[in-house]
This record gives structure tokens, C-alpha cells and sequence, in this order.
């Protein structure tokens, strides 16, 4: 699965599939989390109010990465939108996953650091801490966007995880290795 070359209709598919990936694997549940593609200035993200594995193409939003003007869609886009856009605004081209996975999620309620793997040092370097600040927030939106990197794979404090990768393997693989990592801390408190 790869971002397709400036096809809104491409990027529209490529978020639904992620969002039933993400189901699949048990990485959210219900309602929680949200996915984007960015490629070439227009940003594909899930709509508000939809469970992950609920989504299809035709309810998935496109934006402009700079402005946040609704391009294709009639949902209204998840409530983190400012967050992906921050992300772009540094990275360019890429995938956002955020995610409420079992045990990133109680890592973050727990205030546990996630201690880093092989896997993930390899890929990653460092799991990034994002201090609290409300869900849907500009506050948050600048956070993530003042460590935004890619690849790079985050802690929201008392909220959950993000990943952001150049391609949606790369970012299901790491959305993967964070939630591995995330069990190891909590399982193996100091």
C-alpha cells in the first residue's frame, strides 16, 4: 500500500484502508483515533464521528495542507485536524496515524515513558513525549508540530499515540513497534 502520485481519489481509498488496518490489528477501538495521507499539498483525513472500521472513501475528507480548505467531502473532518496539518506543515508528504492502542494508551494515562527497542531505535531514534494539552487543541497541534519529524512515533500525554512515516507501511509498522514498546513499559515497570 503506497500514497498514490496526486489522486484525490487515491488518497481518499488509501485512509479508509489504513483506518479498517487499524482496526484490524487492535490498534483502536470504537470511535477513538484517526488517520491522514498528505501528498502534494492536499491532505486526506477521516471524518469526525465514524468508527475506524466504518470508514470508506466516499466518507473521507480532503483539504489543503496549507489553508485546511475542504476540497473534496462532505463529512466533517476529525477534530484533530489542526494536529495532521502541523505535521505536513514540517514533514511534507507522508502518513499521521494517531491512535488510542490498549497499551500506548494506559503508557500515557500511567505518565510511563515508553522505553525505545531495537526496532524502534532503529527506525525512529527516540519516542518523542508530548505533554498534555486537550485533545483537538491548537496547543496540541503545535506540540506534535514542534517535534514533527519522519519518520517519528509519539506519546500524547493522557490521550494516546502517533506515528508519522513517509508511506502507510512504514507508518503501520511503526504504529506496531509503538504499541509493542508501550507494553514492555508498562509490563516490565522499573
Amino acid at each position: 500500500m503506497r500514497v498514490p502520485e496526486g489522486s484525490l481519489a487515491g488518497l481518499r481509498r488509501t485512509v479508509a484502508r489504513l483506518c479498517l488496518e487499524l482496526h484490524r490489528r487492535g490498534l483502536t477501538a470504537g470511535g477513538s483515533g484517526n488517520v491522514s495521507a498528505c501528498r502534494e499539498g492536499r491532505v486526506a483525513v477521516s471524518p469526525s464521528g465514524f468508527r475506524l472500521a466504518d470508514v470508506r472513501p466516499r466518507h473521507v475528507t480532503v483539504v489543503d495542507a496549507g489553508s485546511g480548505e475542504r476540497l473534496v467531502g462532505t463529512r466533517e473532518p476529525t477534530s484533530e485536524l489542526p494536529m495532521h496539518l502541523s505535521v505536513y506543515e514540517k514533514v511534507g508528504d507522508g502518513v499521521v496515524l494517531h491512535f488510542h492502542s490498549p497499551w500506548v494508551t494506559e503508557a500515557a494515562h500511567a505518565l510511563r515513558k515508553v522505553r525505545v527497542t531495537e526496532g524502534l531505535r532503529r527506525s525512529v531514534g527516540s519516542v518523542e513525549w508530548i505533554e498534555y494539552h486537550p485533545p483537538g487543541s491548537e496547543e496540541l497541534a503545535r506540540a506534535v508540530g514542534r517535534v514533527a519529524r519522519k519518520p517519528m512515533a509519539a506519546v500524547l500525554e493522557r490521550h494516546g499515540g502517533l506515528v508519522v512515516g513517509e508511506n502507510p507501511m512504514e507508518a503501520l509498522s511503526l504504529a506496531e513497534a509503538l504499541e509493542e514498546a508501550a507494553r514492555l513499559s508498562v509490563r516490565l515497570r522499573p
